[in-house]
């Protein structure tokens, strides 16, 4: 029998997923014993989980009400996005700065190949791994451990929005060739190129997200 411990490890772990991939969408409410019983455990590690949660700023706790799904913001999007952008850009900088080896260039080319490749299979959660992979790669590969788990935090606080994008409007028609052109200049060292494209990549995908808030969000009024 799983553990008090590994139970609280697996409804955060569930809830989380749901959350990030907006099947528990803003305002959604959901009691600890109704997460309880689709999750098959006792109402303990499901509460431990919803506050784990909570700190990740997911969710608020209301008594007697479990959780609640907060909204997703145009300004959190601004916040995080403009943290991304630094992250992202020392990143590269330092990459560019470095002889890419073989391996390393490999493992970006295969991830922006899995992104073609989902595009023709109509995947767009392939392709948002893959994605994702390229750019934690990147990060990875700089050779400063200290971004890493800065970056993942902020692309897991901006994961929900990323997919409600996706889902809405599609993958961007040029993204793969974008990826594929950033990935040029930052192993052909020009850091200072490479940095700047992707401060405009990221700056136009920003402001698409927020786009996408105002046109959704806009007049909903979310549970109390």
């Amino acid at each position: 029998m799983p553990s008090s411990t590994s139970n609280v490890a697996i409804a955060y772990r569930k809830l989380k997923q749901a959350i990030l991939e907006n099947h528990l969408g803003p305002g959604a409410q959901v009691l600890e014993q109704e997460a309880a019983t689709q999750l098959e455990m006792s109402r303990t590690p499901v509460r431990e989980a919803m506050l784990m949660l909570q700190k990740d700023g997911l969710v608020e706790m209301r008594p007697r009400q479990g959780m609640r799904v907060l909204p997703i913001t145009a300004g959190d999007i601004s916040e995080i996005y403009e943290i991304l952008e630094v992250v992202e850009g020392l990143a590269i900088r330092k990459l560019a700065e470095r002889t890419v080896s073989e391996k390393q260039l490999t493992s970006l080319e295969d991830s922006i190949t899995l992104m073609e490749l989902s595009i023709e299979r109509g995947d767009l959660s392939v392709w948002a791994s893959a994605d994702k992979r390229f750019h934690e790669d990147i990060v990875k590969f700089s050779g400063n451990i200290h971004l890493v788990s800065v970056f993942q935090q902020l692309w897991e606080r901006s994961q929900r929005a990323r997919n409600m994008l996706l889902k809405t409007y599609g993958t961007p028609v040029n993204s793969n060739q974008e990826h594929r052109d950033l990935l040029k200049l930052i192993n052909e060292g020009k850091a200072h190129e490479a940095v700047e494209f992707q401060k405009n990549l990221r700056t136009a995908a920003a402001d698409k997200i927020r786009k996408m808030i105002f046109e959704i969000m806009e007049g909903m009024v979310l549970p109390q």
